[in-house]
């Protein structure tokens, strides 16, 4: 009884902990990145990982986004105005390949996935709009729109009664 006591007393405090260290800002949050998809089609399973690195803040955010159907919409945020990506990986699985159609469990995978890895270069105070448009294959057919813009006034605002 004691144990569960302080365990749950350590895990809310830990959620109530995280936005206090989080952001720089009045509302935690740095700068966004939006992705739109309007696929026409995908085979496979694809699903998207990004890794943005947290300069201020030392930290690595993952996102793992999982495309089920042709228009999504998705954010990822960091917490700082100054960031990196440090992975962008498109992972088709399970994928059937044309000359391996007896094993349907292979994989493709597609680094740097959108030309989106900073390689190093970190971003400062831009967020990113992104639009993913065609046939989602491992072979190119599809195109990716990747525009910056200058983001200082990101909020996100409580639901209206």
């Amino acid at each position: 009884m004691k144990l569960a006591f302080c365990l749950s007393l350590l895990m809310t405090s830990c959620l109530f902990a995280a936005p206090l260290y989080a952001g720089e800002g009045d509302n935690g949050f740095g700068q966004t990145i939006q992705i739109y998809t309007r696929l026409q089609s995908f085979v496979g399973k694809p699903s998207w990982l990004i890794i943005i690195r947290d300069v201020d803040n030392g930290q690595n955010i993952p996102y793992l986004f999982d495309i089920k159907r042709g228009n999504n919409f998705w954010v990822a945020l960091t917490f700082s105005r100054n960031y990196m990506i440090t992975v962008s990986d498109l992972q088709f699985s399970p994928y059937r390949t044309y000359s391996n159609r007896t094993n349907p469990y292979t994989s493709a995978k597609i680094s740097n996935f959108c030309h989106l890895e900073s390689n190093g270069r970190v971003i400062r105070g831009e967020s990113l709009y992104i639009t993913l448009e065609g046939d989602l294959t491992p072979y190119n057919t599809y195109s990716c729109h990747v525009s910056s813009y200058r983001d200082t006034n990101f909020s996100i605002a409580p639901p209206s009664n």
